[in-house]
């Protein structure tokens, strides 16, 4: 029988599994492995989350696939920190956006899982559902990740939120972001944000308090290797 050791170093989904379900995710998933087997993170759990900018400027990021492969990355990454194959995507402007799931839930709801083995195109569908792109305001998506996770299992088993939060501008609400975070300093949440653009237009992220981090991607985030990305990503992921 296995020991509790044992256990806590090994990924939350097997490289099978992963074959099984979504073999082109194979390469990410081995990335991931080894940047977070270098780092002796190995076994470490964490939900992992997805927020997604939708301003305007974003616009030729989701055309030429870039959040999609940012999407499948991070899905890879999940696999090896949280065993339910999904990770909740969320997209923002102005405001969250709502995602319309079934007619059986009385309300839309902030996050839409992509799970494994349902992951192909996934962004561009449900960037296509959601009509008016438009600015850049951190809050609204911030509170919709706490109170997500604050009903999730891990909130309940004192599992640790891994949020990437993406995004290709500073916040328009720059007073209120700061707000949120210092209010909510004390919350099992981590915060890494990850800049598409030139590193010069976050300087402001350097400067957010909380309990935040920047795994910038440069202009041309597809140049950037798998390898690359996560040896920036986990780099930021909770330490309990």
């Amino acid at each position: 029988m296995p020991t509790t050791h044992s256990l806590e170093k090994t990924s939350a989904i097997s490289l099978d599994k992963v074959a099984g379900t979504a073999p082109d995710l194979i390469d990410m998933y081995k990335d991931a492995e080894t940047s977070l087997r270098d780092r002796d993170l190995i076994g470490r759990r964490a939900a992992v989350y997805l927020v997604i900018d939708r301003s305007l400027s974003m616009k030729p990021y989701f055309g030429n696939g870039t959040v999609q492969r940012l999407s499948d990355q991070i899905l890879s990454l999940s696999a090896h920190l949280d065993d339910d194959g999904t990770v909740p995507v969320g997209f923002f402007s102005d405001e969250m956006h709502t995602l319309a799931r079934s007619r059986l839930l009385r309300r839309p709801q902030a996050f839409e899982e992509v799970a494994l083995g349902a992951h192909q195109g996934r962004i561009a569908q449900l960037h296509n559902s959601l009509g008016r792109m438009g600015g850049t305001h951190y809050r609204p998506a911030m509170e919709a990740v706490l109170d997500h996770y604050r009903g999730s299992k891990a909130f309940k088993a004192s599992i640790p939120a891994f949020v990437v939060f993406q995004t290709d501008g500073g916040p328009q609400d720059e007073s209120a972001t700061r707000d949120f975070l210092h209010a909510t300093a004390h919350e099992n949440v981590r915060w890494q944000f990850v800049p598409f653009g030139m590193e010069r237009q976050f300087d402001l992220l350097r400067r957010l308090p909380g309990n935040t981090g920047i795994s910038a991607v440069g202009a041309n985030p597809l140049a950037l290797s798998n390898a690359e990305l996560y040896n920036r990503l986990v780099t930021g992921l909770p330490r309990t």
